[in-house]
């Protein structure tokens, strides 16, 4: 056998090992609303404590570019709590999988009657008609500019609360279960406060499309073709000597 074709066929092998080892791994899905707050989105408050109210309003500019939304929280006492909720309803995903990490990423303004901490922050899931959320963090103050934030968190089932709707206590995060996402910002005893947000989006892991091995040789046969071409070169080389 020529060496040259020798060498191909070594080359080619190593080649399909190492690709072989890199099959698999992780994809990811992100959830982002491209019609900037015009349609698809459900508003709601959450989380309404004592004398609180919360709500979101659409505001045609003054985003980062565009349209923005404008969270308005009345917790007047420390016995008031109140959350602006927006859900993106517009994408319906199966659930991710108990445990799978996210990240949201939303862009923030501070607003009239901004101070201290800015709002607190949370991830909403709807399932089957009902609502959960999870507190991912605080937005800070003050943010005189947009500024995109990032908040990661889990899919840990436990870690979410039912805030509205007749399901379980919990959302299943199963891989199956139709679901969407949004978020939720709000204040404790903070007067009346507004804070502007724009493009938001979640992003987490999904399982790759396939993680199957290359459907070829046995490793033991990968490497016996391996060693039999190898000891081909070596016999038309030595021929040649």
């Amino acid at each position: 056998m020529p060496l040259i074709v020798v060498r191909t066929l070594i080359a080619a092998f190593a080649t399909t090992l190492a690709s072989a080892f890199c099959i698999g791994g992780a994809s990811g899905v992100t959830i982002a609303d491209p019609s900037d707050w015009s349609a698809g989105w459900a508003y709601s408050s959450v989380d309404i404590a004592g004398a609180g109210s919360a709500s979101f309003a659409v505001e045609p500019a003054g985003g980062n570019p565009g349209a923005r939304l404008a969270s308005t929280t009345v917790t007047p006492t420390s016995a008031d709590t109140a959350f602006s909720a927006a859900l993106y309803q517009a994408v319906t995903v199966p659930a991710p999988m108990e445990g799978v990490p996210f990240s949201m990423r939303v862009d923030v303004q501070s607003g009239p009657g901004g101070f201290g901490q800015g709002q607190g922050v949370e991830v909403l899931v709807g399932q089957a008609g009902s609502l959960y959320r999870t507190g991912v963090g605080i937005t800070g103050w003050p943010l005189n500019a947009f500024a995109p934030l990032t908040f990661d968190g889990t899919f840990t089932a436990a870690t979410f609360t039912r805030v509205a709707g007749g399901g379980p206590s919990a959302p299943s995060f199963d891989g199956v279960t139709p679901t969407t996402f949004g978020f939720a910002v709000g204040n404790n005893m903070s007067a009346t406060l507004v804070q502007y947000y724009d493009n938001w989006s979640l992003t987490y892991s999904a399982p790759a499309a396939s993680a199957a091995p290359i459907p070829a040789l046995s490793w033991l046969s990968l490497f016996g073709l391996a060693a039999a071409v190898g000891g081909l070169g070596l016999m038309g080389a030595r021929r040649r000597a």
